[in-house]
């Protein structure tokens, strides 16, 4: 059994292909195109959001940040 798992996790490799890689990433970027309504209103967003997370001084923080602004959305009504 040792013999068969060895055997198909050699078959497996461990990486994606680079072409694999890309392809996820456009159809991600393509749900998020057609999400944000077109590809304009996509880059506006992408750039919004890089500039909130670079003045929050990370992903994390800004994260945070989202989760105050809910909270206290939900108590104010």
């Amino acid at each position: 059994m040792a013999k068969r798992a060895a055997a198909a996790a050699e078959s497996k490799p461990a990486v994606n292909a680079p072409e694999e890689n890309f392809v996820e990433l456009m159809l991600v970027a393509a749900d998020f195109v057609k999400c944000c309504g077109g590809l304009e209103h996509a880059k506006k967003s992408l750039d919004d959001a890089g500039q909130f997370i670079t003045k929050a001084g990370g992903v994390s923080k800004a994260s945070k940040a989202l989760s105050v602004l809910e909270n206290l959305k939900e108590r104010i009504g």
